[in-house]
């Protein structure tokens, strides 16, 4: 009998812990503070230079003129071909590249503004 109470006093016990003797608050007051932010340290881009290349057109009657040309070079003679429309979507991609670097460009441009608006206050 004195086993089976203590058992139950000890399982109580261990059920609720010490929250009986713990006084709940009514209100939970919450405190705030700015937080100084720390400076960014982004490295600079390189810059892009672009290597030299040469474009060779390669028409039905310029073709063995330009394969004579390579092999009196003494280059390797391998040719890459674009069509008209090849040329084309080559280009608009370059151009889509360019404006995605350049609003790149402006959304860094607007941190770097946002940042140094926030260190002067």
């Amino acid at each position: 009998m004195k086993l089976s109470i203590l058992i139950v006093l000890m399982a109580m016990l261990t059920l609720t812990g010490c929250s009986s003797l713990l006084r709940v608050p009514d209100i939970l007051k919450v405190q705030t503070a700015p937080v100084e932010k720390h400076q960014l340290k982004v490295p600079k881009v390189d810059q892009y230079d672009a290597r030299n290349l040469e474009w060779i057109v390669l028409t039905p009657e310029n073709v063995d003129e330009v394969f004579a040309k390579l092999k009196d070079s003494k280059t390797d003679l391998v040719l890459f071909a674009v069509t008209d429309d090849g040329y084309q979507n080559l280009s608009l991609n370059m151009a889509d590249i360019i404006k995605l670097v350049k609003q790149q460009k402006s959304i860094i441009a607007a941190y770097e503004k946002y940042l140094d608006n926030e260190e002067a206050q």
